[in-house]
């Protein structure tokens, strides 16, 4: 059903401070990747819907800035999950860094708290097929779920899951059990 889809300076109180010598990520043009940030020191300071809400609309603010394929997300109380293919020569690092500093300027400019919004890194996955592809949309949709936040994977509303129920590829009663594939598809390994 996915055929045609798979084809695509810090402020101090951003985010915990780790060095990061000599780390490098090397991507190809176009790649898919699948990324999770999570949140500084694990504080689930994403955990209001409005807090989610705010993260979601500064991610449509930076795809309308930087144009970046989006595929999937999920917002939970401590982490996000997000497939994405950056394009027009951008680099994901950038996107992500452009991301972080978005939500932690917007936040800082309604008043709310910015310490440590995120952990310096980010996990990341190129996506090596049409199956990994899957594979890692089931594991965002699913994750409200395996946490323990709803039932089925429709009753959380931070996602794209309502976008692929549209579309054709999940049932609407998609979610009550674990997906088929690795269960620790998106975790970090």
């Amino acid at each position: 059903m996915l055929a045609g889809w798979f084809r695509m300076v810090w402020p101090s109180a951003l985010v915990d401070h780790a060095p990061m010598v000599g780390y490098r990520r090397y991507f190809e043009e176009n790649q898919v990747v699948f990324v999770t940030l999570v949140t500084g020191d694990r504080r689930p300071w994403l955990r209001s819907a409005r807090a989610k809400s705010h993260f979601l609309a500064c991610l449509r603010e930076a795809k309308v800035q930087h144009g970046f394929r989006h595929f999937a997300h999920v917002v939970l109380d401590d982490h996000v999950h997000w497939l994405v293919q950056a394009v027009r020569g951008e680099s994901l690092s950038d996107l992500v860094r452009y991301l972080k500093l978005l939500v932690f300027h917007r936040r800082q400019a309604m008043g709310w708290s910015c310490r440590r919004l995120w952990q310096a890194r980010f996990y990341d996955h190129i996506i090596r097929d049409e199956r990994d592809f899957c594979q890692h949309m089931d594991y965002i949709h699913y994750n409200p779920v395996r946490h323990g936040y709803v039932a089925l994977a429709r009753q959380w509303r931070w996602s794209s899951f309502h976008t692929w129920v549209a579309r054709g590829h999940y049932s609407h009663c998609w979610g009550s059990r674990e997906p088929d594939g690795p269960a620790d598809a998106g975790e970090p390994g």
